[in-house]
């Protein structure tokens, strides 16, 4: 069970870093339910594609270390 919070954690990370490139930070002004609204949105957008990312980016920064370490 421990391993999978790590796992989420992690994905919503993973998801946050795919998720900006695509779909940056723009919420300037609005209603004061629709900023909560855009951001669960966003949030969960992080945890789903960042399921599926996270072995990717774990990978590449496991790439990274050894690679600076040579």
């Amino acid at each position: 069970m421990r391993w999978m919070s790590g796992y989420i954690l992690m994905a919503i990370w993973s998801g946050y870093l795919f998720v900006e490139k695509f779909i940056p930070y723009k919420m300037i002004a609005g209603t004061n339910g629709q900023w909560i609204v855009y951001y669960i949105f966003k949030l969960i957008l992080f945890v789903v594609i960042g399921v599926f990312t996270t072995p990717f980016t774990s990978l590449w920064a496991v790439y990274k270390v050894i690679r600076a370490f040579r």
